[in-house]
């Protein structure tokens, strides 16, 4: 039996009363688990779409067990913040496949769900993830001084070597946080088209710009 914190990413109906959940975590991957009985009324609340678990699976990728770790309060949640959680979701699920015992992907993520339940401003949060996303599945972009400077139309934020410095230094500068929000949706739609991927719905959806 083996037993990790995954991300379950995407849930579908399998056979009569089952469920098969797509999952994402550091020590395993993407990995797609049968959670029997899954649909009933005692086990749904333990399988949605955007919470972070410790799972429990078998060798043949029966999910035997699943303890929320983090969940989000998707009742106070406005279209944007819904709109980030089916993103990141369809992100992970799309991309990611390969373990990477090095990725803070679950750390982000659960970082990104706390600003949102708390009500906060997230985009740095949400930027951080979709970098180290990039990173792990092999997309990082080069953010040189050259492609600094470019983006912020100045070398201001040239000096920082790793991203988080650079997107917590950006701190409450709205202006300079778009700026980078939209050179990474250009970078992740290239990356998207080069893998004949189409997100469901604009990237713009997921932040209020104001």
């Amino acid at each position: 039996m083996s037993k990790t914190d995954a991300i379950i990413t995407n849930l579908e109906n399998f056979k009569e009363n089952h469920l098969l959940i797509s999952t994402y975590s550091t020590n395993f991957g993407k990995k797609k688990l049968i959670v029997f009985g899954g649909k009933s009324k005692k086990k749904n609340s333990s399988y949605v779409k955007g919470i972070v678990s410790h799972i429990e699976f078998n060798e043949s990728d029966n999910c035997l067990n699943s303890n929320v770790i983090d969940s989000y309060d998707w009742f106070i949640f406005d279209k944007y913040r819904l709109k980030t959680v089916d993103y990141i979701c369809y992100l992970i699920d799309k991309i990611l496949f390969l373990q990477d015992e090095d990725s803070d992907i679950i750390t982000f993520y659960k970082e990104l769900i706390s600003k949102m339940n708390e009500g906060k401003n997230y985009i740095s949060e949400l930027m951080l993830l979709e970098m180290e996303i990039l990173r792990s599945s092999g997309y990082q972009p080069d953010l040189n001084e050259k492609v600094i400077s470019k983006i912020f139309k100045s070398s201001r934020y040239s000096k920082f070597r790793t991203n988080q410095e650079l997107i917590y230094n950006l701190g409450e500068d709205l202006e300079a946080n778009y700026l980078f929000f939209d050179f990474l949706g250009k970078v992740i739609s290239r990356v998207l088209i080069n893998l004949h991927i189409n997100l469901p719905f604009s990237r713009d959806e997921i932040i209020k710009k104001n």
